[in-house]
Order: structure tokens, then sequence, then C-alpha cells
């Protein structure tokens, strides 16, 4: 898909959400019970909303969340978010950029992923050419205005690597495994849940190595949405912040959740959750940092400096106690 076609789907399904929030809430009725879609939901994004929804964390600030409605990634978790009655979402924060491109508008209403765990690029443990990110030269992402996406562009140049890269979008995280697999890319994303699996796959490229806090998703949804129903909203983002006290405190419990969810083995599921406590992954707040890092990604994706990102932050609906804090271009 090209840029301006995907410019112009992304435009359509923020109508399409505008008039889903109208629906379900838009006209001043306070909305409190809805499904939740989460970018690539197999993965670490959804431990968070798992844990919220077993403790009670959301219900026990009025909001009752359904289902976790998985998306592939990109654009295509806003679509999944905007085509429904998905009124806010777990999306990756380079396709809320992305919108903003397309003349649509998000609003971002609390952090989520906040760091590059997860997003590893892996080549086969057979192909010894490729063993550090000098010897990649046809690189695999899942979707455009994706966060592998910008990564494919931001972490080359933060290495110092020269060498010309083909980048080929794979239509998700599985594809891009298939592809790899079939030997058509040097290099793709393998999550966690299927490195738990396997030893087929070496990593070639650390994330972590050369980037220490990325905004990999955000908290997001209309401001339309936001504007009708603000308690439902603050309380969305509170329990996320209460999700993720107790992820850090109750590790072995977030592991049991991930492992029912994804149909792991819970040591490996351990693993991974603490791993990500390692990282610091998640954050119900707004980190500079992260935030800085993700922009700065899309801009060398895009090949534009003029990425305009200040006011898609709004920080009315966080609770006390998370960070709050945004760029220096944002002061």
């Amino acid at each position: 898909m090209n840029r301006s076609t995907t410019a112009l789907a992304t435009g359509a399904v923020v109508a399409a959400l505008a008039l889903s929030a109208c629906s379900s809430g838009g006209s001043g009725e306070n909305v409190t019970a809805f499904d939740i879609a989460v970018s690539n939901a197999t993965e670490p994004y959804s431990i968070p909303w798992l844990v919220g929804k077993d403790q009670g964390l959301f219900e026990k600030h009025g909001v009752t969340i359904g289902s976790i409605v998985p998306g592939k990634g990109g654009g295509t978790t806003v679509r999944n978010m905007l085509s429904g009655d998905l009124p806010i979402a777990d999306v990756g924060f380079t396709s809320v950029l992305e919108s903003r491109g397309a003349g649509a508008e998000l609003s971002v209403v609390g952090g989520a992923t906040q760091s590059v765990y997860g997003l590893d690029f892996y080549a086969l443990s057979s192909n010894d050419k490729v063993r550090t990110i000098n010897d990649i030269s046809t690189w695999a992402y899942t979707n455009p205005q994706s966060v592998t996406q910008a990564l494919s562009f931001i972490l080359p140049e933060v290495a110092g690597a020269t060498q010309p890269i083909e980048r080929t979008s794979s239509g998700g995280i599985g594809e891009g495994v298939a592809l790899l697999e079939a030997g058509s890319v040097d290099v793709a994303v393998v999550p966690p849940s299927v490195v738990a699996k396997t030893d087929k796959f070496r990593v070639a490229v650390s994330s972590a190595d050369y980037l220490e806090k990325f905004q990999q998703s955000v908290i997001a949804t209309t401001p339309e949405f936001a504007e009708n129903n603000p308690d439902t909203v603050k309380g969305v983002v509170a329990g996320y912040a209460e999700a993720v006290e107790y992820i850090h405190n109750n590790p072995d419990r977030a592991a049991e959740l991930y492992a029912d969810y994804i149909d792991i083995d819970l040591e490996s599921a351990k693993a991974i959750v603490n791993r990500a406590v390692q990282y610091d992954n998640w954050g119900a707040g707004f980190n500079a940092n992260a935030i800085e890092q993700a922009v700065k990604a899309q801009r060398i994706a895009m090949d534009s400096d003029d990425l305009q990102f200040c006011d898609l932050f709004h920080d009315d609906f966080l609770p006390e106690n998370v960070s709050d804090t945004l760029p220096d271009e944002c002061k």
C-alpha cells in the first residue's frame, strides 16, 4: 500500500470513529463498557489490559473492558479501532502520527508501551552471513506506519550502518516470520512469544542496544469521545496505571494470565514478563525521551522534518502519580 492510499484509508476510518463515538456516547451519554483494540495483542502490549481486567482495576474506576480486540500493528490497529464500536485503543504511536499526516485527528490520553522490548530483529540461526546490523540488506517490517517500519530506519542510522537496505512490508508479525523462514528477507521481528518456542532464530539487532526508550504504543481515542466521556477516559488510564504497578509487584500472576491468554508455558511467560519489567516497558504517563525517539524515527521514515505532534497529547486524563513530560519542542 503506498503512502497516499494509506493516508486516505486512515482519514476515512478516523471519520468512522467520530461517527461511532457519536452513536455510542458522542451526544453526551456516558459510555462505560466497551471492547478495546490492542496492537499485536498476543505480545506484551496486552499484559496490562489482562491484569487490569483480572484484578478489577478498570471497574474500580467505573469502566468495564470487555474483549481485547487484536490488531496487526501499523494502520491496521487504527482501522480496527475506528471501524467498530471501539472508542479507545492501545495503538501504535506512529499510526497516530500518520493519522495526523492524513488530516485526521486522534487524541493521545495516556502512554502505554514505552520501550523497545519485544522488537528485536532476528535472522535465521542457519544464516551465517547476517550477524550484525551491518550485514542486513533486506529488512522486513510489519505494516506501513508501524513502529517496526520506523525502527527499520532509525536503528541503522543510530548504529552508523551505511549499506543499502531494501525494506519490505510483510503485512504482520506472523507474515514477517514466514518471509524470514522462507529466506526472502535477512531479518524480521520475531516476538518473544515465538522465540520462547524455538531456537531457529538468532538476534541480529537488539533494539535496546541503540534505544533505551521508545514510544511504541499509546492509549488513544477521538477528541469527541474524550470530550463527552472524560470520566471514562480517566478511568481507563487510571486502571492501566494501577495494572502496571500490579505487574511490577506481582510478575508471577501477570505471567499466569499471559501464559493462559496466548497458550505458552508458564516459565516462558515469566521470562517475558520479567524482561518487560526490567525494561520498564509500560507506563500510563507521558515520557519525553520515549516520545522524542519515536518522533525522530517517524521523521526519518517519512523523510520529513515537518511532523507536528505536540497537541496530540492531552494530560487532563492522567492520574497524578504518573510521568507527565513532553519533548522540549513542545514547551
